[in-house]
């Protein structure tokens, strides 16, 4: 009799996770993918800048920080990372390096594997 006992509760723990599972499992746009953006820094005549620092941060917590790169002599930089999921804001923070004069800028973006291409335009000091 005892090993009935046991049996029930055993499958009783099991019934207890699958339901917990099932109401609070992982939603599937958190699920973390892949992203790849090309960001195109530029003027106010649509020239490319080169030599401006991006970083990309965490919207809830600027300390964290995912990705930087720094644009090349067209004025592109690429944002290549796993770990972020759909619908997801990340801060875009744009500093320029030395002997570039113009000013700083942030911008928030939201992840899509629908939008591929950014476009972000710098003011002169």
């Amino acid at each position: 009799m005892k090993w009935i006992h046991n049996l029930l509760k055993c499958f009783s723990f099991s019934a207890v996770l699958f339901t917990f599972e099932a109401c609070y499992g992982t939603p599937e746009d958190m699920i973390e993918d892949y992203y790849e953006y090309a960001v195109q820094v530029v003027d106010g005549d649509g020239n490319g800048i080169p030599n401006v620092e991006m970083l990309v941060k965490n919207t809830t917590d600027n300390r964290i920080e995912y990705y930087a790169d720094t644009t090349n002599g067209a004025g592109l930089a690429f944002i290549n990372y796993f770990g972020f999921w759909d619908g997801q804001k990340l801060k875009l923070e744009f500093r320029p390096l030395e002997n570039v004069d113009f000013q700083p800028k942030d911008t928030v973006i939201q992840c899509s594997h629908h939008n591929k291409d950014i476009t972000v335009t710098l003011e002169h000091k």
